[in-house]
């Protein structure tokens, strides 16, 4: 193994990143990820939004190595060694492992396909299988790393706080586990460094400083629970955050051109489901919905899977469906946008029912977009230090950061495409009717 590499990054500059980390990137199952595009179909709207998820996961491990690092600089009692600065370093270059072809939009193909898929999880797999495919752990024992210590990594992709006994980790440390996954609050290196990057890749201003929130971070045992917490100044940087959030989703990552192109690659992937073939480590054939049950096979499943799918010889029905839709997806000859199906949330369901039987070609496509979590004030859960007295803790209220912050915390939209021209008009008149309807006092 050889020693640490100087990488110039397009949004951090130059980084180092570790020996160990090198030769983690060195190997196929990480190299896989220069052909995964970070924002899936944004680059058919945004054609400079064509990063990969091998950028955004070196900068995620240096991210996670700063942000370890002023923690462990900043209070030395906390006692985080050098292995625990290696594994957290190792969970941010791993962590999106697991991501199958075109991202988000494979993942919405394995629930319209009823498999059970989850991207953290295939990501811990396919660690898993790197490390034993290219002979990794005579590296981390060099390390001083052990079989512990790679369920401790697994588990800080997956965001857990596991027992000692499996990841060598006491309940003091459980704060290390919010620097890469963050389940409670959301303030996580992943985001801010996806968060830079698409900005820079879409050409977006991006509205939060990361750096403020690493240099304004300490760990505290609060509520009996240790976990990052936050200096009382840096509540409404972290609602800028979650601005910056909230904003790629209404101009990018939920874009109506986007979604309708992600809808027809889900039609493509579920028409290519039994002639697209990849071959597993025991030499089996698998279905695309298949390839996520062997990692050998999952290697190779890239964005590349469109141009397997145009190259298939002349065969059957589906196969030729895909090849149309396809094509095009490449000559802009997009499923129809209709117009927005106006209802209640809470009757949207029926509605969608009621225009789907009504219109069988039809297709109702949710944006909804969060400021935080589901439960509405991202914060909610965030603990503040205040000025002067670092030892007490608060939580903050939307009011108490600046009257001018959201009291909405979800915005949802419906719209309604159709997969062939007929019964255009149609649609637009039962949308008419629903808008009416709902607009009555």
């Amino acid at each position: 193994m050889g020693g640490s590499k100087i990488i110039k990054d397009a949004v951090h500059g130059h980084i180092e990143i570790p020996a160990l980390c090198v030769r983690i990137i060195d190997t196929p199952q990480f190299q896989r990820l220069r052909f995964l595009k970070q924002l899936g179909t944004a680059f058919f709207v945004y054609p400079a939004a064509s990063h990969s998820r091998f950028e955004h996961c070196v900068g995620t491990c240096y991210l996670a190595g700063k942000m370890v690092n002023a923690l462990r600089s900043r209070q030395e009692e906390l006692g985080i060694t050098e292995k625990d600065v290696l594994c957290v370093q190792i969970a941010g270059l791993c962590h999106d492992l697991g991501h199958g072809a075109f991202s988000h939009v494979f993942e919405t193909f394995m629930k319209e396909s009823e498999k059970s898929f989850q991207h953290e999880e295939v990501s811990c797999r396919m660690f898993d299988h790197l490390l034993s495919e290219n002979h990794i752990m005579q590296d981390f024992t060099k390390a001083g790393l052990d079989k512990k210590d790679v369920q401790f990594i697994k588990d800080l992709i997956l965001g857990e706080k596991l027992s000692e006994e499996e990841n060598g980790r006491t309940e003091d440390k459980a704060f290390l586990f919010e620097i890469v996954n963050n389940k409670r609050t959301g303030a996580d290196v992943d985001k801010w460094d996806y968060f830079l990057r698409d900005c820079h890749g879409l050409g977006i201003n991006v509205t939060f400083e990361y750096e403020r929130l690493v240099h304004f971070s300490r760990a505290a045992e609060v509520e009996g629970e240790w976990q990052i917490v936050f200096k009382e100044a840096e509540a409404e940087n972290l609602y800028e955050m979650n601005h910056a959030r909230m904003m790629l989703h209404k101009k990018a990552y939920q874009h109506r051109v986007v979604k309708i192109i992600d809808r027809m690659l889900v039609d493509v992937l579920l028409l290519a489901d039994d002639f697209v073939q990849y071959m597993g480590g025991d030499g089996r054939s698998l279905k695309l919905s298949e390839v996520f049950t062997d990692m050998a096979a999952y290697t190779y499943l890239t964005d590349d899977v469109i141009h397997r799918i145009l190259q298939e010889p002349a065969g059957s029905e589906a196969s030729e469906k895909a090849k149309e839709i396809l094509r095009n997806i490449l000559t802009r000859n997009l499923y129809p946008y209709v117009g927005e199906l106006e209802a209640d949330p809470d009757a949207a369901e029926e509605a969608m029912d009621e225009l789907k039987n009504k219109f069988p070609d039809s297709v109702c496509l949710e944006r909804k977009v969060r400021l935080g979590s589901e439960a509405g004030n991202p914060l909610e859960k965030q603990h503040f230090y205040r000025r002067g007295n670092p030892d007490e803790y608060i939580n903050l209220t939307a009011e108490q950061v600046s009257r001018m912050l959201p009291r909405e915390f979800v915005d949802v939209k419906y719209y309604v495409i159709t997969r062939g021209s007929r019964n255009t008009q149609e649609i637009r008149e039962f949308l008419e009717r629903k808008r009416e309807a709902t607009s009555r006092p």
